[in-house]
Formats: structure tokens, sequence, C-alpha cells
């Protein structure tokens, strides 16, 4: 029985021996070092970009603060524009009532000419409404408001 062990033992040596277990092998330290140059390069590579792009942001965003003060100032301008054109407007209404006043006054006819709810007329229009008048506003404006 001991020689069957023994006998065992140097057939197990002998396939270990002869049949490699298959363990990693190592590579070269050449090929080691031309990766880590690879790798090396393309970090540079890698920062470099990232500059430029970081470059390339720091300028967008320069030009689009420029476009919004430039868009503020449009904006300021058009509401300037705005309230003169409104000035502009609320004189004219205040013309056209004046002249339209006058003009009923005098006895011409201002039923085609479009007059804004405001003004004297209207306001002797909702006082005679108040009163217990019935008419339209356009009928008062021609026949009723001139003869009072």
């Amino acid at each position: 029985m001991r020689t069957l062990i023994v006998v065992f033992c140097f057939f197990l040596l002998a396939v270990e021996i002869s049949f490699p277990v298959g363990a990693v092998t190592t590579p070269q330290i050449d090929e080691i070092e031309i990766m880590m140059a690879k790798i090396k390069s393309n970090l540079q590579m890698a920062s470099q970009v990232t500059q430029m792009a970081q470059a390339k942001s720091a300028a967008l965003v320069a030009q689009k603060q420029e476009e919004k003060a430039e868009l503020k100032e449009a904006v300021v301008v058009a509401e300037a524009k705005v309230e003169e054109v409104k000035h502009v407007v609320e004189e004219m209404e205040h013309k056209v009532e004046f002249y339209a006043v006058k003009m009923i006054g005098s006895g011409v006819d201002t039923s085609y000419q479009e007059v804004s709810f405001g003004g004297p007329i209207y306001e002797a229009y909702l006082n005679y409404v108040e009163e217990g008048g019935k008419e339209e506003f356009d009928y008062f404006r021609m026949y009723i408001w001139q003869q009072k």
C-alpha cells in the first residue's frame, strides 16, 4: 500500500510537470510602456479638448450675456415707444371727442364717426340712463343730447 501511494504521488508530480497549470502570462514590459504612452497621449488630447470646450463655452456665455443686454435695451426702447403711442392715442381720442361734441353742437351728423365711450357726451348719456332714459347711445348722441 505504501508503494502504491508513492507511485501515485510520482504520477501526480509527473502530470504536474508535463502539463503546466496555464497561469496568466505577464505581458512584456515594452508592451506596458507602449500602452502607458498611448494613455498619456490620449489624456493630453482630452485635456486640450476640454480646454477648448471651456474657452468656447465662456465665449458663448459672454455672447449670450451681450444679447440679453441688447434685448433688455430693446425692451426698454419698445416700452417707451408704446407709452408714447398710448399718449398720442389718448390725445387723438380726446381730440375726436372734442370735435364730435363741437360737430353735434353745430348740428352736423356724426353717426358715421366712431366715438369712444368716454367724455362729456357719454357722461351726459349715463346721466340720461340714470334718470330713466331708454334710448341707445347713438340715438341719444344724435337727437337728444344736442337739444338739451
